[in-house]
């Protein structure tokens, strides 16, 4: 009878895909069994190798449908990461692009690679083959990677760019899933909201009227809501469609997008936020263009490119016309009033002392900062308010039906 201990042993072990660097600097793809992942790291270290990829079958499966949905923000994040880790092991450009294109982990950002490749390898640099994938890459990418060929420092380069789209990436996510709970309660709430006027209220509207009850106004009131639902549903359906799909449309056009960004910065608790996550937006892209020795002008047209807020980007618009006049960038800054008064006093300093690249870092991590803090108070505030509001919603429904029924009954009916 075989011993329990390496039976179960033999069932915990699976095989695990890699990639790993070998310390002549050869890239080896294969497979090694394994407990778990990290079981699998450290046996290729007491070979010599430096692992760069392991994911078992089972998990590159589940990884391939899952990454058809993935943003592509996420995609380039793994491209920029993969490519980063592969130039600093001292791979060549171009056999790192060929191992990200062969890597399986996504078909889409297989294929990129792929493009990519192609393009180099007919003449093209690295910077005008990404220009030429379909916008898949922004300006700013695409700048500091033309920075980095220039100066033969694109394995840095690389590295800022995976520093910098992880940094936004997880703001991004902080935020949305700040705003998951509430939204699912809102919609929860709303839902509740829905059974009771569509199913609940109608049932007792058909026994007032059989018993010619003349219910008290607070039940008139949601006998005449849910009648109206009944009645005009095809409507408020229609509208319900065509008002989002025609306010998304106006928020889309340029006029639209820039009234629409201007009030926002308006509203009371959340101008104020739009405003922060646009300052570390920007301070962030400024910090890394400067790293990456991008010349100031052509880094602030970018940094003012990724900003969200159109009205805030275009209060920016004479900062770099005040660069060439020699007025330096903290005064026009302050001028415009886009940015907090902190950010034009900190790029100031930055002016004065020559490093305004390490102050722009800076700023970036306090307005991070200053950012989450926000989105936490918001949630603080904002999850509570909401439940207190559909409580309000529903219990004042139910109140107005038991109050009916007391009626009802008072009367001996």
């Amino acid at each position: 009878m075989p011993d329990l201990d390496v039976v179960k042993a033999d069932r915990s072990m699976q095989s695990y895909r890699y990639k790993a660097v070998a310390a002549d600097g050869s890239v080896l793809v294969g497979s090694v069994v394994a407990a778990d992942s990290h079981d699998a790291a450290r046996e290729l270290r007491n070979k010599g190798l430096v692992a760069t990829f392991v994911s078992s079958s089972g998990e590159t499966s589940r990884k391939w449908s899952t990454l058809r949905s993935v943003r592509r923000r996420t995609r380039t994040l793994r491209f920029t990461e993969d490519l980063s880790t592969l130039l600093s092991a001292g791979i060549p450009l171009e056999e790192a692009l060929s191992l990200c294109s062969g890597s399986g982990e996504s078909s889409d950002g297989a294929a990129v690679a792929g493009q990519v490749l192609a393009d180099l390898r007919e003449g093209k640099t690295f910077a005008a083959a990404l220009a030429a994938s379909g916008g898949r890459f922004s300006r700013l990418y695409i700048a500091m990677v033309r920075a980095g060929e220039a100066a033969g420092a694109l394995p840095l380069i690389m590295e800022q760019l995976a520093a910098f789209e992880r940094s936004r990436e997880q703001l991004k996510t902080e935020i949305l899933t700040a705003l998951a709970y509430p939204a699912l309660v809102l919609i929860a709430g709303l839902g509740a909201v829905g059974v009771i006027l569509g199913y609940v209220v109608p049932r007792f509207s058909d026994s007032f009227l059989a018993a010619g009850f003349d219910p008290p106004v607070p039940m008139q009131l949601l006998l005449a809501v849910s009648t109206g639902l009944r009645d005009w549903w095809g409507l408020i359906v229609l509208a319900s469609v065509i008002l989002p799909a025609a306010l998304i449309a106006w928020a889309r056009s340029s006029a639209g997008r820039l009234r629409l960004d201007g009030i926002v910065l308006r509203v009371p608790w959340i101008g104020p936020a739009a405003r922060a996550a646009d300052t570390a937006r920007f301070a962030r892209a400024l910090a890394t263009l400067l790293g990456a020795s991008v010349p100031l002008l052509d880094a602030l047209g970018i940094a003012r490119s990724v900003l969200a807020n159109r009205a805030v980007e275009n209060a920016l618009e004479p900062m770099a016309q005040g660069v060439r006049q020699g007025k330096g960038l903290a005064q026009p800054i302050a001028r415009s009033g886009a940015l907090p008064t902190l950010a034009a006093a900190l790029l100031a300093i930055g002016e004065e002392t020559g490093e305004l690249g390490r102050m722009a870092e800076r700023l970036a991590e306090i307005y991070e900062r200053k950012t989450r803090e926000s989105l936490k108070r918001f949630t603080a505030i904002f999850e509570p308010l909401v439940i207190l509001l559909l409580g309000i919603i529903v219990g004042s429904m139910i109140l107005s039906i038991l109050a009916a029924l007391t009626s009802l009954q008072g009367m001996g009916l």
